[in-house]
């Protein structure tokens, strides 16, 4: 009896002893940081690389050097947490998520401060070296987690579309080494007939097309959204010539692309894309066929 009785008290000093610690601990430190205090934290030490005073320093590092991969993964793991909690809440009965464009504090900040404008130009440079890459995937991620609404947003939308666009730029202009029997096929695409020499060019084209395919498939769920990226050009697609061939149509979407017929002002870039690595060897080419499937359902 005296026994159990101590027992009992020695338990209640020990669970007041451990609220006191707590409450010192929260008196001193604060209260716990939110999701946004940590989206906050990490978005910040991303830009401090950016400062003035790091720019020489920055563009002899590679990424790999720096924790900026690991900063915008724990952006994405704050936003996607969030979405996962509003998902919850949003749930329709049909158990599809709702398209209300309601979202939660982090994805307020994302949009409201220009954040992914901001990464697409912290790529541009690709600096430090890898940088480009890295915010490409980020993208892919990004793309593939937020509600299928918000992708009509333009703080989201106009961002995507120019590190798409930045990223294409960037493979079509590096070098190029012909494939034995294959330089006279130029009509079967730029995949087919050469190999980027630089691997850091068919790295970004890997996550290029795969940032594609995470568009489609995403862009499947709401055909009607499609428009927002790319168009067929209104006027003369539905007639289009006699010729039936898949290297006449081909030939046509290059030249489409090419002549950069523009839809609400963007490009058919996306098109281009795809047919120009439809061939390529690997995983590159695997990817292009991937989206082109998803484009066409």
């Amino acid at each position: 009896m005296f026994t159990r009785e101590s027992g009992r008290r020695g338990a209640g000093v020990l669970e007041r002893m451990r609220n006191l610690v707590d409450n010192v601990a929260e008196a001193f430190d604060g209260p716990a940081a939110t999701r946004k205090d940590r989206l906050l934290e990490n978005w910040t030490r991303i830009q401090e690389y950016y400062t003035p005073q790091r720019q020489d320093d920055l563009r002899r590092q590679d990424i790999r050097d720096t924790t900026i991969p690991h900063h915008l993964e724990g952006m994405l793991r704050e936003v996607c947490s969030e979405i996962l909690d509003e998902t919850a809440q949003t749930e329709d009965q049909d158990g599809a998520l709702a398209q209300a464009l309601e979202f939660g504090a982090c994805m307020e900040y994302l949009l409201q401060y220009h954040v992914l404008s901001d990464l697409v130009e912290f790529g541009e440079a690709d600096e430090p070296r890898g940088m480009r890459k890295y915010v490409v995937r980020f993208f892919d991620s990004f793309v593939g987690a937020i509600p299928l609404g918000l992708l009509a947003e333009s703080a989201i939308r106009l961002p995507l579309v120019a590190v798409m666009r930045q990223s294409l730029q960037v493979v079509e202009t590096s070098p190029v080494t012909a494939v034995s029997g294959n330089g006279g096929e130029d009509r079967l695409g730029r995949g087919y007939h050469g190999v980027m020499s630089e691997r850091a060019a068919v790295v970004l084209c890997h996550d290029l097309l795969q940032l594609i395919v995470t568009l489609f498939a995403r862009l499947r769920e709401h055909a009607n959204m499609v428009h927002l990226f790319f168009d067929w050009g209104g006027g003369e697609g539905g007639n289009g010539s006699s010729g039936s061939s898949s290297d006449l149509a081909v030939a046509a979407l290059r030249a489409a692309a090419a002549a950069g017929h523009t839809a609400r002002g963007h490009e058919l870039f996306l098109v281009h894309t795809i047919v120009e690595y439809l061939l390529a060897p690997g995983a590159t080419g695997e990817l292009a066929r991937e989206a082109l499937v998803l484009a066409v359902q």
